[in-house]
């Protein structure tokens, strides 16, 4: 549903979107979260019990709690019903309870902080890679297509190089060569030491800088699955 910048709604069983009611769950709470849409982009007040785990579109998902100010054009929040013993979260089950957030903010880096007036320096800001050819991007939305997945999917895997390599046909080494053309500019755009191409690490430094873009925005995705039909 569209929600206006302003406005406040109410998630969870009782909530004004209701959740953990078609597809039945009591281990998500009443008022599982409270969202209001802001001119930047979302506040999201994570109060589910069991909380949450928030899926920013490119990036690594983390567990939330609390109040989360959220900028980014597509997020997803995974809502928990049940912990496994021990505190870790249990991640399996029948069913996932997303919220989905769509907002036409760009996924960038902050802007560099040049020197001010009382610094001994200045700071040169290097300039940024050129953008990812179409057979590099190609590439990586190819083996990273689990993890760029919208909604998200859990779990999520990279594809294997020779798979990849199969698909798009062509050898395993050419889709290395291309991949390593991508990994060059996440080095150069601030990831902090090389990694494996099947890595998902250069991947989110790639994104966060907006060399790859996320899907446009989509009809409401609240369906009925058939099997409860």
């Amino acid at each position: 549903m569209p929600v206006k910048v302003g406005r406040t709604l109410q998630i969870g069983r009782s909530g004004e979107l209701e959740l953990g009611v078609t597809v039945v769950s009591k281990g998500i709470s009443r008022r599982a979260a409270e969202v209001r849409a802001t001119e930047v982009g979302w506040e999201v007040d994570i109060r589910n019990h069991n909380g949450a785990v928030l899926h920013l579109w490119g990036q690594v998902p983390h567990l939330v709690a609390g109040l989360q100010r959220v900028s980014w054009p597509r997020a997803a929040i995974r809502f928990l019903s049940e912990n496994q013993v021990g505190g870790k979260v249990d991640a399996s089950g029948p069913a996932h309870h997303w919220l989905l957030l769509e907002a036409e903010i760009p996924a960038t880096y902050p802007a560099p902080t040049r020197g001010g007036r009382r610094t001994t320096g200045r700071t040169i800001t290097a300039k940024p890679p050129p953008p990812l050819s179409r057979p590099q991007e190609e590439a990586l939305r190819l083996v990273f297509h689990e993890l760029l997945r919208w909604p998200p999917r859990v779990p999520a895997q990279p594809m294997q190089l020779d798979a990849a390599a199969r698909r798009l046909g062509i050898s395993e080494n050419a889709i290395r060569e291309r991949l390593l053309h991508a990994h060059g500019r996440a080095l150069r755009l601030g990831l902090p030491r090389r990694v494996g191409l099947t890595n998902p690490e250069y991947l989110y430094v790639l994104v966060q800088a907006g060399y790859l873009v996320p899907p446009p925005r989509r009809p409401a995705y609240r369906f009925t699955p058939s099997w409860l039909h």
